[in-house]
């Protein structure tokens, strides 16, 4: 369903205000999400695919990606909620109250029935936050935690490296409220009735590296059923975006450097990924996987 597709993408970016500090476990993971080394100039930086949402069990990650971490000098991530005011970009996107249809009236009507006050609260929110806040809570039934996100741990680790944005907490907001009331609607339904294995499909792709279901599920189905307007503004322009915003960074005397930059996985794989851009810009990429990056 086209749905499933929009869900997927926006929880590349879903949950910009739960970036809090997180304790880290001692497990060891053999996960080999999207990683890349890229290089500009004579600068290097080292580029890894996220989820936002995560278990003790993610951390630490693979020894190589640990020893970049380590010898990086400082952090980009897609928005730095530590510098937005959330509450005040809640109120200017996440408060619009949007016409709703009689099928999204109906699906509610049922889940709310044993769950009246969770969805008395979630009523003076928009739909896209809705959403965002329901699917936040199925994750959690299965063992998940934004707690856990890979940002959230990055950032929680960062200590007093500097951090840089891609974007900007106000512009996802902005992008995520900018949906037609049809299509957050969809996105609210799809959290309800979302099946869990639809659901932990992303999370398993990412933890075995595997970058073509993660293009499959981030764009393919979207493509598939004809909605490449929806690809495009959430996934091939914010590709461009932040590559030409890592190449201003790594471009800059004032930058500290080298960079560790860290965006949601969707945004590194398919032919229009981050690094499709970087190319176009003379910047050179590595899997790191594929190839030892030092």
């Amino acid at each position: 369903m086209l749905a499933t597709s929009i869900q997927k993408a926006l929880l590349s970016i879903v949950a910009a205000f739960y970036l809090f500090a997180a304790q880290i476990a001692s497990a060891a993971p053999t996960d080999k999400p999207p990683f890349y080394q890229v290089s500009f100039q004579g600068q290097t930086a080292y580029l890894l695919g996220s989820i936002h949402i995560g278990k003790t069990d993610f951390y630490p990650f693979a020894d190589q990606i640990e020893k970049a971490f380590a010898k990086s000098k400082a952090l980009v991530v897609e928005a730095d909620v530590r510098d937005a005011n959330v509450p005040a970009l809640l109120q200017k996107y996440g408060a619009t109250k949007l016409p709703i249809d009689d099928k999204t009236k109906g699906v509610l009507a049922s889940y709310c029935k044993d769950k009246a006050r969770l969805c008395a609260a979630l009523s003076s929110y928009a739909p896209w936050l809705q959403s965002m806040q329901l699917s936040i809570g199925r994750y959690s039934a299965l063992g998940y935690s934004a707690l856990y996100g890979v940002d959230s741990v990055l950032v929680a680790q960062a200590d007093n490296r500097p951090v840089y944005e891609l974007e900007s907490t106000e512009f996802q907001f902005e992008l995520l409220s900018s949906f037609s009331p049809e299509t957050q609607w969809e996105m609210v339904r799809e959290a309800i009735e979302a099946p869990d294995e639809d659901m932990l499909k992303l999370i398993s792709a990412w933890r075995r590296g595997d970058e073509t279901e993660l293009a499959d599920l981030m764009e393919g189905e979207m493509l598939r059923e004809g909605n490449t307007e929806m690809v495009e503004r959430m996934l091939w322009n914010r590709n461009k975006g932040m590559a030409e915003k890592m190449v201003e960074l790594m471009s800059s005397s004032t930058t500290v450097q080298p960079l560790f930059v860290v965006v949601g996985a969707g945004h590194l794989v398919g032919s229009k990924s981050v690094q499709s851009y970087l190319k176009s810009l003379g910047v050179s990429s590595q899997n790191c996987w594929q190839t030892s990056c030092g």
